[in-house]
Formats: C-alpha cells, sequence, structure tokens
C-alpha cells in the first residue's frame, strides 16, 4: 500500500507518477524495471518516492491495482443482460470496452500486456496472485450469471468453466500482445466478436450449439 503521504498528494500529481511507473512496468516487467527510471520519469527526487513508497514492489502493488480498478470500472459486467442471447451480446460489448479502454490510453495497454507476458513467464509476484484471484472471483460471477440465464452450461463443474474461461483469456491476451500494434477502432468490433464466440463455444449449453 502507498504511503499516507502518497494519499495526501493531488490527484494530477497523483497520475503522474503512476503513469510513469506504469510506463516502465508495462515495457519491462517487474523484475528488470528500475526504480530510478521510473523516479526519472515522474520527475521527481529520490527523496520524494521513499516518502511515497517503501520500495519498488510497494509501487507496483499500488500500479496494478490502480489499473484493475480502472478497468473494472470501464468495462463493467453486464448484469443488464436478461436472457441467453442478451448475455453473450452484452460480452461482446464488455470486451469491447475492454479494447478501447486499452486504446485510449497507451500505458494501461502497456501495463495489462506485461502482465499477461509476466503469467506467461509464470512470474510468482505475490501482486500476480492476488491480481488471479480477483479475476476468478469476476469470472465465476459472469459464470453464474450466464447460468441462471441459461447462456451458460450446467452440466459441467461452474469451477471448470471458471478456469477454462480464463485460460481462454489468457491465450487472447497472448494473442492481443503480440498483435497489439497492428490493432485500431476499426477492428474493435470483430475482434471483440472473436474473441467472445470462444467462451460461447465452450460455455454454452448444447441445445444451443
Amino acid at each position: 500500500m502507498p504511503l499516507p503521504r502518497f494519499e495526501r498528494l493531488d490527484e494530477p500529481r497523483k497520475t503522474t507518477i503512476l503513469a510513469a511507473a506504469a510506463e516502465e512496468f508495462g515495457e519491462r516487467g517487474f523484475e528488470q524495471a528500475s526504480y530510478n527510471r521510473i523516479i526519472e520519469r515522474a520527475g521527481i527526487s529520490k527523496g520524494a518516492m521513499y516518502y511515497y513508497f517503501a520500495d519498488k514492489d510497494d509501487l507496483y502493488r499500488t500500479v496494478l491495482d490502480t489499473a484493475l480498478a480502472q478497468w473494472l470500472a470501464h468495462v463493467g459486467f453486464p448484469f443488464e443482460a436478461d436472457d441467453a442471447a442478451s448475455f453473450w451480446s452484452a460480452c461482446e460489448a464488455m470486451y469491447a470496452r475492454s479494447l478501447r479502454f486499452m486504446l485510449a490510453d497507451p500505458k494501461n495497454a502497456a501495463l495489462c500486456l506485461s502482465i499477461a507476458k509476466a503469467r506467461e513467464r509464470l512470474e510468482g509476484h505475490p501482486v500476480l496472485t492476488l491480481l488471479n484471484e480477483r479475476m476468478i472471483e469476476w469470472t465465476g460471477a459472469l459464470v453464474a450469471q450466464g447460468q441462471a440465464l441459461g447462456a451458460v452450461r450446467t452440466d459441467v463443474p461452474a469451477d471448470l468453466l471458471v478456469h477454462a474461461g480464463l485460460a481462454l483469456m489468457d491465450a487472447g491476451d497472448r494473442w492481443l500482445a503480440a498483435r497489439w500494434g497492428e490493432l485500431d477502432e476499426g477492428a474493435v468490433e470483430s475482434t471483440a466478436k472473436t474473441m467472445v464466440d470462444l467462451f460461447r463455444r465452450v460455455g454454452r449449453p448444447e441445445e444451443r450449439r
């Protein structure tokens, strides 16, 4: 957690510091990121940075927590769905919002893609473990919503569907990371449709296939 002096900073200053850290972590990952480079990018002194964060680990946790909170605020959750068809349409819209969120903010895009690479390398940083737990919870709620609407199958354990969904998300993130420079607004809808169709094929009840 950040130190109290960071919490008392004005929002523009907080954003500047976290954006500088997001750039460095996004480009290099946690292990290769340099605390000194982050301080230079933020335009503050080393002494000031240690008033705000105990160390690089503390800063990394804060950046990821902030990025996840912003992502969730933009992406939301398809509770507006009221039947099977609208559930999958809402999922496509949700995925499209995620892509647009990343396209609109290169710093968050770099950070999100670095998380995908860290997961691919099986980096065991505790904050990534916590992030995975939160994604399991979020995906579990999504599966439960889909099952309640008859959009998601109930003939296999829900936790198996959750882990299958997360595996598809990981695969999609890695695929996107390798092609991110080619993605633009014109490809958002088709990309969202392609990705959600994978989830639909795995999760849809047998009679709807």
